[in-house]
């Protein structure tokens, strides 16, 4: 028995919805990108640490070339180019990467360029230095690092370098540790979505044999050697499992007992009220009513040991290959008598392989049903054919007067009858039929009956 049959119809499908929206997200993507997110930050804030050092360093470096540039400016005067050049590259040694043009003047103490070389900017770097060291200066529209060396007779040697080659240095720099950095987030993030796919694995496992119950089997759900936190779900879930088998036990036994126990007084009972009437002579009338609710009770008790006899038991269906034809005989002679109207057969599929005992019941209820409903004289159909897809299709028709589309939906709910038919029931029939066809592994539904009129129960069996 599924548990959200147990609910009613407005809780059921509240649940149905909730289920259908928790399904929205996956652990393992949002694992993936919860070590994604966290690795690509602690990238970012790695690479801005990296780059800030290497930028402190090449900057400290590249000053003191300016300095030694400065001193050489002094010394050599115009000759100073080509020895800033050289010791440039002897004191960097780091390949042409890291090499950078340095820009000199020789301002007299008025700020007058007395020396420039070439592409060196006209105008003087500092024009009031009066002090040695470094600074960061506009020239123009340009920001430019420059050192200033104090020489003879107030004469200064301004040795410089633009920033933007120094920041395009450190782009380049930057690029060619990203590149390295952003293969090892492409083998991070694989290595992860391997390793989570892998660890979550028991789960996926779990959910699988969860999967595989079935209202014939609440057993525990095993696992072989789960995990704390998958151990502590899976100790909740056969507890659950447990209490659901002891109550569906508990239920079965209660319906099979008080069924099997009014049967007796209920027979008894019948049988005094024909001792009644025999004896008194009294009026037929007057006990008929009495009658007809007794055997309304009777019927009801039957149904009710019928549906406990088919609620979820442990060992699967045997089933054979039962002969249609052969079946229906037997029903006819169990009967007793001839139904007023007519019975047809069309079975293009002879013979259907189920357990006897329930396709006997579900084909007696059906036909019961179309006899009971149909109108006197009608007539009343059994069909059988094979479906496209493989398995049988089996459906009983009749010409009554139907049941209306909008109350189809609800024929097998237990204790539902259709108003307005005029005949007495306890709207089990179908819910013994509809639970015979799950335990078969088929499906039910309702359609129209014979010549646009009445009602077709149908019946579609799954291949063999």
């Amino acid at each position: 028995m599924k548990i959200l049959q147990w609910l009613p119809s407005g809780r059921r499908s509240s649940a149905t919805a909730s289920a259908s929206t928790c399904d929205s997200w996956s652990l393992r993507r949002r694992l993936l990108l919860a070590v994604m997110g966290t690795s690509i930050g602690l990238w970012l804030v790695s690479l801005s640490i990296v780059v800030g050092v290497a930028w402190f360093a090449t900057s400290k470096v590249f000053d003191d070339a300016l300095e030694e540039g400065a001193r050489l400016v002094l010394q050599l005067g115009p000759q100073a180019e080509v020895a800033i050049d050289a010791a440039q590259s002897s004191r960097i040694g780091r390949g042409d990467a890291l090499k950078l043009r340095m820009y000199y003047q020789l301002v007299a103490p008025d700020g007058r360029v007395l020396l420039r070389g070439e592409d060196t900017p006209e105008a003087a770097f500092v024009p009031h230095a009066l002090r040695e060291g470094e600074a960061t200066v506009w020239v123009g529209d340009e920001l430019w690092r420059v050192h200033v060396r104090p020489g003879p007779a107030g004469v200064t040697a301004q040795v410089g370098q633009p920033m933007e080659e120094r920041l395009e240095l450190l782009e380049d720099m930057a690029e060619n540790l990203a590149w390295p950095a952003l293969g090892l987030l492409a083998l991070l993030g694989l290595l992860s979505w391997f390793l989570i796919r892998r660890l979550l694995r028991p789960l996926e496992d779990t959910a699988l044999r969860i999967g595989a119950k079935s209202p014939h089997d609440l057993t525990p759900v095993q696992a072989q050697n789960p995990p704390r936190e998958l151990r502590a779900i899976l100790d909740a879930l056969n507890g659950l499992l447990a209490r659901l088998g002891v109550a569906l036990d508990s239920e079965r036994r209660f319906t099979a007992d008080a069924a099997h126990e009014l049967r007796t007084p209920l027979a008894a009972l019948r049988m005094r009220v024909q001792l009644i009437e025999r004896e008194l002579k009294l009026p037929a009338p007057l006990l008929q009513q009495l009658r007809a609710d007794l055997d309304r009770c009777t019927a009801l008790v039957e149904s009710l040991l019928a549906l406990a006899r088919l609620e979820p038991q442990a060992e699967p269906l045997v089933r054979e290959l039962v002969d249609l034809d052969v079946m229906l005989d037997n029903l006819n002679l169990e009967g007793g008598q001839v139904p007023p109207m007519r019975m047809e057969r069309a079975l293009s599929v002879p013979r259907l392989r189920a357990a006897p005992a329930l396709l006997s019941s579900a084909l007696r209820n059906l036909i019961d049903n179309a006899v009971r409903y149909g109108r006197e004289g009608g007539r009343v159909r059994i069909e059988t054919m094979r479906l496209p897809q493989g398995g049988t299709r089996l459906s009983v028709r009749d010409d009554g007067m139907g049941v209306p589309a909008e109350q189809r939906a609800r024929l097998g709910e237990r204790f539902f009858r259709a108003l307005g038919t005029g005949q007495t029931g306890n709207g089990l029939g179908l819910s013994i039929v509809a639970r015979i066809a799950t335990l078969h592994g088929a499906s039910i539904h309702f359609e129209d009956g014979l010549d646009g009129r009445g009602l077709s129960v149908v019946l579609n069996f799954p291949p063999d």
